[in-house]
């Protein structure tokens, strides 16, 4: 048998090409039925939990910018009057209506302005100077704790062991201005001078004008949730013998000739009438 250089490479070529030909006949691709529903069962599970978690967002963003809900209990009854402003029923110590303010706001702001001036107590006295001060405008604020700081009221106050009482006995509200009220009350002032406890007696007449609330909500824990704040106030002796120069919105008489003062020239001049015996 004789060996042909040239025809080597094409025998083998063509038997190469035989080979690669019945080999790729018998190739054949297939999926495996479970594998494909299990994938599709899969599938179907990523879109439910999908769905599911937006959902969640969804009722989560809602609970929490929604209002909450309001229940209104009469303590004396124990009977609900209100849910969500849909009305109930109704006692005789408890009346539902819309968030309006009235003078019954502005008489609780003056009411509980004048009970933390004037009422003083060892134990409270701080607290009550603290939403004293919360109760004013910014700027009569400020003002206000400057003339106690400057005048050092407060320390004279402990010093002296002062116990002084308040009693409000009338409040009106000006026709003319809606913002202008006036309170009467009286002030019973105790103080150890010299080891014996002397007593004074005054009493007190107050003018404020008082100014909507600037934040949000109206109705807050500083202003004693009337809705109002105090600008401006202004007391004086009932006798008379001190008048003060500050003038308020609505009275008859009109600004000038030294009629603006500062506030705490005012207030210095309401302690010379209440406490004569820093004279």
């Amino acid at each position: 048998m004789s060996f042909d250089k040239r025809k080597r490479p094409a025998d083998f070529a063509g038997e190469t090409e035989k080979d690669f030909s019945s080999s790729t006949s018998l190739v054949s691709v297939e999926r495996d039925p479970e594998d494909v529903l299990t994938i599709s069962h899969l599938l179907r599970a990523l879109f439910v939990l999908t769905a599911l978690l937006f959902t969640s967002c969804g009722l989560n963003f809602y609970l929490a910018l929604r209002k909450a809900d309001l229940i209104v209990v009469d303590k004396t009854s124990g009977r609900t009057l209100a849910i969500n402003n849909r009305d109930y029923g109704q006692t005789e110590t408890v009346a539902l209506s819309p968030d309006n303010l009235t003078n019954r706001d502005k008489k609780a702001l003056v009411a509980e302005f004048l009970r933390c001036l004037y009422e003083v107590s060892g134990a409270t006295r701080p607290a009550n100077v603290n939403r004293l001060l919360k109760m004013m405008e910014p700027n009569l604020s400020l003002q206000q704790a400057q003339l106690f700081n400057n005048d050092k009221l407060l320390a004279q106050e402990k010093t002296e062991s002062v116990n002084s009482s308040w009693e409000l006995q009338d409040v009106t509200f000006d026709d003319r201005d809606p913002y202008i009220v006036r309170a009467l009350g009286k002030r019973i002032i105790r103080r150890v001078r010299e080891g014996a406890t002397v007593e004074e007696e005054t009493q007190i007449k107050i003018k404020f004008l008082l100014m909507d609330s600037p934040t949000s909500p109206a109705r807050n824990d500083n202003n004693y949730r009337t809705g109002f704040y105090v600008l401006k106030y202004r007391a004086e002796a009932v006798d008379g013998t001190r008048k003060s120069p500050l003038v308020l919105l609505s009275d008859e008489r009109t600004a000038g000739d030294n009629l603006s003062v500062t506030v705490s020239q005012n207030r210095a001049e309401t302690n010379a009438d209440v406490g004569s015996d820093k004279q």
